[in-house]
């Protein structure tokens, strides 16, 4: 119920000129509100029918812009002034009469004796020209953000306060982000990682399944969080070579390795089928298989020191085994692949034998490039990542948190990785194999869902963030989107988020491409953009009932790599491990 305390109203203007039911023009006290203040009028509305009596209500408006004139400062004396460089206050001109005024934005209006639970009608009929208006109180701020939400608390999460006003909280529709999907738009160094920490721990109270696509490392601070750290799993993604065709395969041997020729391509097929069928179900006839492969490569090492597994270590040592068949007329060796998944075999010639030679060589520096690549995403997915799990469904649980770790990878593999993982998950929403709802959180969008996909795995990427952001609401699949560069995101995969967090834009296309793809944001919040602070941010869309300007609350986790002055990290590297300053000219003995 709004506050009906007159004496804590604090006045801050007057309605002058023009008034329409959207907005209207203060003439304000100075000093006394900021751009985007949230304000009210008290104002009466009377029934169209006459038949009852007239209605009080609360007008509810946000300063949209602020704008100070001084009339009897005319722009030819200020030329006159600046050319003579005579302070104005030396002279006879007025200063003091200065019109401050500011253009309001109606958000709505609500019965001034409460009964609307801080939900806002629209307003058919302007305000009273010389209607003063008043900065409400702080709960009643509050509440009229919150709207409905107020009846539905079990669904608020908390992650800001008003910027002007930082005794208001602001909580946000969790439903609306994780069945509608959220936008997290930001420039580098505004705050979007700080943003999405915020909400997945919010979310985490809530116990709802969250999977993280993490291309840097940034979300793996989750898991020191007290009473998260048994919720969060890390995964290192090693990449699943056999979820591809032969014809992806290839192309990922000639961009890491050195391409493959014609000839090479035509037999990489039937080395790739045979590789993909040579491990089985059963254990102990995987046994005999790769006892035979150490034998005949003799590499005693295969299947000991290095486990054999469906990977391009894996391609390649069918291909030097096929060689070394060939090369020895071994014919108990030719059998033995040929009933392995080998077809064809048998029917090789002599260049077929320096084909599997280049294939082999080919396959062993791919091979080496990727496992350079799984060390480093290991690495940075940190101690107690586990391998990201074959059935992806393992990786929605209850009140947990699984963060994929894609760091370490180039973009079309951590293209790939996302859209395998993504279709999966959806595909067992959609076949109700994967019982519980999931958000998925995509960290660095534009590089999985650019505006212009140039490869195939970048397509595969958009297609999968596509059909999430179409059709992931109807089985419950959510989808939060985090860019720095929004203009080079795909325009279809944003328009499909229907909440926005958006800080500070500096990039002119950026700004723009929001302003057309973001209908929900006002021309006076996209003019703000460039002017931001650091953890500000402009709230709009279906989590919040009207647009506002915040600040984020801090989340309780830090990022992995969160920047550090760098003269600070180099004094604590010279303590840590002891260098010297021998190099130092200032300390070098004469």
């Amino acid at each position: 119920m709004p506050s009906a305390n007159n004496q804590n109203r604090k006045f801050v203007g007057t309605i002058v000129g023009e008034s329409t039911s959207r907005e209207f023009r203060l003439a304000l006290d100075h000093e006394a509100v900021r751009e985007q203040d949230i304000i009210a009028v008290d104002a009466t509305l009377r029934p169209t029918d006459g038949t009852a009596s007239p209605k009080q209500i609360r007008v509810w408006a946000k300063v949209q812009r602020i704008e100070r004139l001084n009339p009897l400062f005319p722009v030819e004396a200020g030329h006159e002034l600046a050319a003579t460089q005579t302070d104005p206050f030396d002279t006879v001109l007025s200063l003091s009469r200065e019109m401050v005024t500011a253009v309001c934005q109606i958000l709505g209006a609500e019965p001034l004796d409460g009964g609307a639970g801080g939900k806002l009608d629209h307003l058919r009929y302007p305000p009273q020209p010389a209607s003063s208006a008043y900065r409400p109180e702080s709960s009643d701020i509050a509440r009229v953000v919150l709207g409905e939400l107020e009846h539905k608390k079990d669904r608020a999460l908390d992650i800001a306060h008003l910027s002007n006003r930082r005794e208001v909280d602001v909580k946000v529709d969790g439903h609306a982000i994780v069945t509608r999907h959220l936008a997290i738009l930001a420039m580098t160094g505004a705050g979007k990682s700080v943003t999405a920490r915020r909400i997945i721990e919010e979310l985490a109270n809530k116990n709802y399944p969250i999977v993280i696509f993490d291309p840097h490392g940034d979300y793996t601070g989750l898991s020191e969080v007290p009473g998260l750290g048994n919720r969060v799993r890390r995964y290192y993604a090693k990449f699943p070579i056999f979820e591809e065709d032969a014809e992806t395969v290839a192309e990922i041997i000639n961009s890491l390795g050195y391409e493959l020729t014609p000839t090479m391509r035509h037999r990489f097929d039937e080395v790739f089928r045979a590789a993909k069928m040579f491990l089985t179900d059963d254990k102990t006839e995987n046994q005999t298989r790769i006892g035979w492969l150490a034998q005949r490569l003799n590499k005693p090492e295969i299947g000991t020191v290095f486990p054999v597994e469906r990977d391009m270590w894996l391609i390649a040592y069918l291909a030097e085994a096929g060689e070394i068949v060939k090369d020895q007329a071994d014919a108990a060796g030719e059998q033995s692949l040929t009933t392995w998944g080998w077809s064809g075999l048998a029917n090789y010639t002599g260049t077929d034998k320096r084909t599997l030679e280049g294939i082999k060589k080919r396959a062993y520096a791919t091979a080496a490039a990727l496992r350079r690549m799984e060390d480093t995403n290991k690495k940075i997915a940190a101690i107690g990542a586990t391998p990201l799990p074959t059935d992806r469904k393992e990786l929605v649980q209850y009140g947990g948190i699984s963060i994929v770790s894609l760091a370490g990878y180039t973009g079309d593999f951590q293209a790939t990785i996302y859209s395998i993982i993504t279709n999966d998950l959806y595909d067992a929403r959609v076949r109700d194999e994967l019982k519980l709802p999931v958000l998925l959180l995509l960290e660095e969008a534009h590089n999985f869902a650019p505006a212009k996909a140039d490869t195939p795995a970048e397509q595969r990427a958009v297609a999968a963030t596509r059909q999430i952001a179409q059709e992931g609401r109807k089985f419950s699949v959510g989808l939060i989107l985090i860019s720095q560069r929004p203009s080079r995101l795909d325009e279809t995969a944003l328009a499909m988020c229907n909440s926005h967090i958006i800080m500070r834009m500096v990039n002119p296309a950026d700004q723009n491409f929001i302003r057309k793809v973001i209908e929900s944001l006002g021309e006076d919040e996209a003019r703000m953009l460039p002017d931001l602070d650091v953890g500000e941010a402009i709230l709009s869309g279906q989590l919040i009932n009207f647009p506002v300007l915040v600040k984020i609350k801090q989340p309780t986790s830090q990022g992995e790599r969160e920047e550090k002055d760098a003269f600070v990290a180099l004094e604590e590297a010279r303590k840590l491990y002891g260098v010297g300053r021998a190099n130092n000219p200032n300390t070098r003995r004469s």
